[in-house]
This record gives structure tokens, sequence and C-alpha cells, in this order.
């Protein structure tokens, strides 16, 4: 039994990871109506912390969890290890003498404390003491309120956290305010619209793309490319001597690795290295996240439609390669020789597999709605999702840490 678990990514001002919030459901026949608030976040700790482990969701960085008021009254936020949690307490929460209470303990035992939603009212002001960190939704709050907010809490030693940064102008914006962290998908849009050179080792890159292209590979040219470069040669010796495969003695070679693979995971191999080698400069959680929406749309497909398996990897993978190099899409893509359908998917949103792209868009930003209508679309047993999702971040780890 798997809960269903959508992470949202935290960084700082350098665009480092610095933690993910957790977003729950139990299914997706219960999107509506919603489930009670304290059920929601109980079961999402039994199933991401009991059964799977927090670690596994978040890796070395903290989860953002919200707790409704239920919850913080008989100590859940307790059960976890204070060094793997920021404890979220819900805007609607009544900020009586018991909440102040527990927020009081919870910061004397070491917990970090977050007010999701902020709005600045009286009746938050006993609570501030005692709180880690706030969140300001920068959809849902104006300017001139943001700025009202961020001086009122000059005088408390609180950092600020803007909510749903959807862009680099609201960023910047945010930067120049003095917030510290930053929830949304700013990062995955070009930053700025530049075109840049191709370093020496990047053309080797390119050259590997433009064997995706091809009906077959070549193990020949392939050999060729990638002993022109040392680091190109480690990664694939690496890569194929890892534990995701399961070999009883080790490969020394190019040629051995290459056919070792095969043509599916040398196409699956040389799209990773490029995505990532050509992202210099870039989040690594943006590297982190094509790799997890290429896993999770290589798992769907692999379900009902296995011959688009490939092609919804390169899909996934390719979902972000505009603000992997800082262009347009449409220009980027016309340099790469993926297929039309991958094309049309990725700029138009347009055939069948778009539909495995809007999937993991949905999922990502916990539309349970929306991966519910898709799944059925798609003709996809929904209660594996939860599982490709996971073995999806689990691959992503992998190759990133």
């Amino acid at each position: 039994m798997f809960s269903y678990v959508a992470r949202q990514p935290i960084l700082n001002r350098d665009k480092a990871l610095v933690g993910y919030e957790l977003l729950f459901r139990d299914s997706l026949e219960n999107v509506f109506p919603n489930i009670d608030p304290h059920e929601a976040t109980t079961k999402l700790l039994a199933g991401s912390h009991f059964h799977l482990g927090i670690d596994e969701l978040t890796g070395q960085v903290p989860a953002f969890i919200n707790f409704p008021e239920m919850s913080l009254l008989v100590k859940v936020p307790e059960l976890l290890p204070k060094e793997q949690v920021v404890i979220e307490l819900l805007e609607n929460i009544a900020p009586s003498d018991e909440i102040v209470t527990v927020c009081k303990a919870l910061k004397k035992k070491g917990y970090r404390i977050a007010l999701d939603d902020f709005v600045l009212s009286q009746h938050w002001l006993p609570v501030l003491p005692y709180v880690d960190m706030v969140k300001i939704d920068f959809r849902s709050t104006g300017i001139n309120d943001i700025q009202k907010t961020c001086d009122a809490l000059e005088k408390y030693d609180i950092k600020l956290l803007a909510e749903k940064v959807e862009t680099h102008d609201e960023f910047n914006f945010a930067m120049t305010l003095g917030f510290d962290y930053f929830q949304g998908y700013f990062f995955s849009a070009p930053e700025v619209v530049k075109t840049r050179a191709l370093k020496p080792n990047e053309v080797n890159l390119v050259e590997l793309l433009s064997k995706l292209g091809q009906t077959q590979c070549d193990f020949n040219e392939l050999e060729t490319i990638i002993q022109r470069d040392v680091s190109l040669s480690y990664k694939l010796l690496r890569y194929v001597n890892s534990s995701f495969f399961n070999r009883r003695r080790e490969i020394n070679s190019i040629r051995q690795a290459l056919v070792y693979l095969g043509e599916d995971d040398i196409r699956k191999f040389i799209a990773l290295i490029a995505a990532a080698n050509l992202s210099e400069n870039k989040p690594s959680e943006l590297i982190r996240l094509s790799i997890t929406r290429a896993r999770f749309c290589e798992l769907v497909a692999m379900q009902k439609a296995p011959d688009y398996a490939s092609k919804a990897f390169l899909l996934g993978l390719f979902s972000l390669i505009g603000a992997i190099l800082d262009e347009p899409l449409e220009k980027v893509l016309s340099k790469l020789p993926l297929s039309d359908d991958i094309k049309s998917a990725l700029l138009n949103n347009e055939g069948e597999l778009a539909n495995y792209l809007a999937l993991i868009l949905d999922y990502e930003r916990a539309v349970w709605d929306g991966v519910s209508s898709l799944s059925h679309s798609l003709g996809v047993d929904s209660g594996q999702l939860p599982e490709f999702y996971r073995d999806a971040i689990g691959w992503s780890n992998s190759l990133i840490d």
C-alpha cells in the first residue's frame, strides 16, 4: 500500500536545495470531497515515514509537512526526528493558548516551525517568538501586503519563504525584499534568453545526441566519440557497473559497456549525461527533476504502451531543456534529433505523448483530480503511480547524489 505523496522543492538564495514540502492524498478516489486534515497528516506519516522512510522521499534535506490543529494538540510531530522535519502550521489554525504552549514545547525540543500561507494579524503575535520561518503565498498576496509583512517581521529571528514563485521576476523581487527561501517552479523556465557557445567537451555531447535520432546505434561511432572524453568514459563505466545492473563480473572497456547496455539503455545514458553536463550554473534540482520525470514517464508507458517507453523517457528528460540552456524551447528542439511526436508534445501539448508529460506535471503539483483524469485517459492503473513516483525519485537521486 502506497500513499500518494508529491514533493515540491524549496531552494535558497543560491538556488540550492534545502528541503521538500510533501503533499498528500490517500487515493485518487477521494479527491472530492477532501478528507479531514488530521487524517491526511497521520496517513502521510504512516505512508511516507513508517512505511517508506521520509529520507527516501527527501534525501538529505528536511521534509516540510502540514500539521493541522488536532495533529499538533495530540503531539503527532514528535513522532518524527527533529532533523528530518519542518512543522508547518496551517493558516486556518486558531492560535489559542494551547497552540502557543505546543509551539513553545516543540521549539524547546529542537523542532523547526513554519507558518504556512502567512497573513500578518494580531492573533499570530504570541506564536511568532517560537517560529523559525513564515511562508508567504506570492499568488494570493499583494505586493504592498508582502512588503508590510516583511517590515513587521524584521524584529523577529524569522526566515522568510516565498511560496508559489513561478517567474524569475517574482524570484528577483523576493530577493530584493530579503526572502531567504523560495518554493515554486520559477527555476524550471529560462532565466535569460540568450545564445551561448558550446565548450569542446559539449561538442562531444551534442554529437552523441545526434545519434539518438538514428534508427540503429553504430557502436563504432559511439565508441570513438566517448573515448575522446575521459570524463564521459569514466561516467559510462561507472554507470554500467552500478548496482542497477546485475552482473557477476565488472565491465572494463567502452565497447563492452556499449554491447552490454544495448541500444535503449545507451540512448538513456547519452540523454542523461547530456542533460546534466549542459546545465552548468543551473540548480541541481533542475536536473534531478528532469531525470525524475523521464523515469516516471517511462514507467507509466511501460504499463500499457511499452513501444512508447523510450520516447516517454526522452519526453520527460527534455521537458526542461529550455531552462537548462536558457533558450526558448522551440530553438533548442530545432537543434536536437528528437522525433516529431516528442517535439509536438513538448511544444504544443499535442499527441498521445503529451498526456504522459501532463500526468507527471500534475503529480508534481499535487493536482490530484488531474492525475485521476489523465490516468484514466492513458488506461493506467493509478494505484501504481505512487510506486512509480518513488522509483523515479530513487533513480534520480542515485544518479545525482
